[in-house]
């Protein structure tokens, strides 16, 4: 299927948000493979970033410039959040030290982030997010599944959860953990 303008723009955004919260929570847990996501996301970034910039190109003969131009200043914005969050997955993975009013505010946030992979023993395995009701039950809204290589944004409630799939979640702290037990197979009920 060809991509358009408008699906490189939703899935740019998308991107570049899930960028900042894996690099918050890279620097809040001091993770270095939360670090490097950023990192490899980044660069898909850059290539989506790439393809669309030849859409505007082939679309900008004979239209006026400044519909385009409102697209690339879009399309920038979203950038400089994505470098934003590389720079903070940068300092993780350098190891620099940070001033311990970082962590604080990080912590203060009313959410937390979680990364799981549903192991063979989760009841989630084989459910829509709908039917698991999610949110509703847990407290967790799940912001993207890597399956292999690649990544969903914005799982809906008909996204399916199959096993090894890892979940990326926001929501408060208690809500993190039940999801972590869940996805382990150490609860037996949402």
């Amino acid at each position: 299927m060809q991509e358009n303008v408008k699906e490189l723009l939703e899935e740019v955004k998308n991107l570049s948000e899930l960028m900042l919260d894996l690099a918050h929570s890279s620097v809040f847990f001091e993770s270095k493979e939360i670090a490097k996501e950023v990192l490899l996301l980044y660069s898909n970034l850059e290539d989506m970033e790439e393809r669309l910039y030849l859409h505007l190109f082939a679309a900008s003969r004979g239209r006026p410039a400044e519909r385009l131009i409102s697209v690339m200043g879009l399309l920038e914005s979203e950038k400089m959040v994505a470098n934003a969050a590389r720079n903070m997955s940068e300092m993780v993975l350098e190891g620099t030290a940070l001033h311990p009013i970082v962590k604080e505010a990080l912590q203060g946030s009313d959410e937390s982030i979680t990364r799981v992979t549903l192991k063979s023993r989760s009841i989630l395995i084989d459910k829509t997010i709908g039917e698991l009701k999610l949110r509703t039950e847990t407290g967790i809204n799940v912001i993207a599944i890597r399956r292999g290589n690649k990544w969903l944004f914005s799982p809906g409630k008909h996204t399916q959860l199959l096993e090894n799939d890892i979940l990326i979640g926001t929501g408060p702290n208690a809500s993190c953990i039940k999801m972590e037990k869940l996805a382990k197979g150490g609860l037996r009920k949402v």
